[in-house]
């Protein structure tokens, strides 16, 4: 593999969180959204099922990562000589900032499928939700590689699959009580 000198930028910095954010964001309420409508929830529950989803992934996901990235610096704060790439890693990571990153993006994430049920309703909504949303990660792994020089229809296809997989397991547990 050739090493290529890519200047580094906000984005290209946080891609780990914007990623991780968007990603789990989506897909988890995703899931959320496609279960309750096709278990023939209405409206109001199916919004109010998204939005809590939502605030309680981004606080979640937020609250990890700052634990998380700023347990890694006093781990390394100790262990000085062990393992380079984690020390490089955390070292320019900023906790609060990376876990604001997180949480964004998780908000982001968690919207796309959430604003198809303000417009359609319960079931007819499911389609559109899930094609929305498979197309923003389709579109969402192939933007990433701007900054991993990966092929773009392979990392926008990688991140329908993982989409997929959790709208058909949304969809079947929605089926079991709809």
């Amino acid at each position: 593999m050739r090493k290529v000198n890519i200047p580094e930028s906000e984005v290209g910095s946080n891609l780990r969180e914007i990623i991780f954010g968007v990603e789990d964001g989506a897909i988890g309420n995703l899931g959320v959204v496609v279960g309750m409508a096709q278990a023939l929830a209405p409206n109001t529950l199916i919004v109010l099922a998204g939005i809590a989803t939502m605030a309680a992934q981004a606080i979640s996901m937020f609250a990890g990562n700052y634990l998380s990235v700023k347990s890694e610096k006093e781990y390394f704060a100790v262990r000085k000589k062990e393992r380079k790439y984690g020390k490089e890693y955390s070292r320019h990571k900023n906790p609060l900032t990376s876990s604001l990153i997180m949480g964004l993006a998780v908000i982001v994430g968690a919207a796309i499928p959430l604003a198809v049920f303000l417009i359609w309703k319960a079931q007819q909504g499911i389609v559109p939700a899930i094609v929305i949303t498979l197309l923003g990660l389709f579109i969402l792994g192939a933007v990433k590689t701007k900054y991993t020089l990966r092929n773009w229809l392979r990392s926008g296809i990688e991140m329908v699959l993982v989409g997929g997989i959790a709208a058909l397991v949304g969809y079947g547990i929605g089926n079991l009580f709809g």
